[in-house]
């Protein structure tokens, strides 16, 4: 006894692609509605690096928000409505950063999305260390005169006559892990605990992570412009024992 397979009528077939591209359509709906939420208002970001020690964890998750800074959209950077303040945690480009083109990002965003965030276009071989970004503390604004010593940054604010610790001018209460250096570490080798007075350019922000041993920072490629900050950072959420401003 023959198995006759059952063939779809036109109108079945009609219905069965318009109910794929129905959820073809609502699958973009909210990947655009996502990629509105995380590159306007709030993103979320898993801590990988041991860089921010003891204030962010390798493993903890934190909400940033891009808006603070300015986004950057397919039209540029909007207008940022508040400026980096000492004490900010934020997201941050190197100098050097490679800006990428629209379509990659947009394709980025897409396999990002559909993968819930365990894939993307992002060659996975090239270390975080060269790409960036990174989580950085706010230590000197446009116009101070910033110096370390004992790995405790000095700042002497724009238009001011006395140097101040980078604890002293911060409105955010923080610790840092000085560690210690390895054996005939000189001075003058990179990430030693003392770094010399530089004043910063009008539109230069100094930044820095709170383990001052194993972060790379404005000490090794030099002070950024505001348009490198891409979101500041505002709630720890896991673990949750921990939850809180980090």
């Amino acid at each position: 006894m023959s198995i006759l397979s059952h063939r779809k009528s036109y109108a079945e077939t009609v219905e069965g692609r318009r109910r794929f591209l129905s959820k073809i359509k609502v699958l973009l709906i909210f990947f655009f509605a996502f990629c509105i939420l995380t590159s306007l208002f709030v993103a979320a970001f898993s801590v990988s690096s041991s860089a921010m020690r003891p204030s962010l964890l390798p493993g903890d998750h934190v909400l940033a928000s891009p808006f603070v800074y300015g986004p950057v959209t397919v039209v540029g950077k909007i207008p940022a409505p508040f400026k980096p303040e000492r004490g900010d945690i934020a997201l941050v480009d190197p100098p050097y950063a490679e800006r990428q083109s629209f379509w990659f990002l947009l394709g980025d965003a897409f396999v990002r999305f559909v993968t819930f965030q365990r894939v993307g276009l992002t060659d996975p071989s090239a270390p975080a260390s060269l790409r960036g970004p990174f989580l950085e503390r706010v230590i000197a604004l446009p116009g101070d005169e910033v110096m370390m010593e004992d790995f405790v940054f000095k700042v002497r604010p724009a238009g001011s006559a006395h140097f101040l610790t980078e604890f002293e001018l911060s409105d955010a209460s923080y610790d840092i892990d000085k560690g210690e250096l390895p054996a005939n570490w000189s001075e003058a080798d990179p990430l030693s605990g003392t770094m010399k007075a530089r004043v910063l350019g009008k539109d230069e922000y100094f930044v820095a992570g709170d383990d001052r041993r194993a972060s790379s920072d404005s000490r090794l490629w030099g002070p950024i412009g505001v348009g490198q900050f891409r979101a500041k950072v505002f709630l720890r959420y896991w673990p949750f024992p921990r939850f809180g401003r980090p």
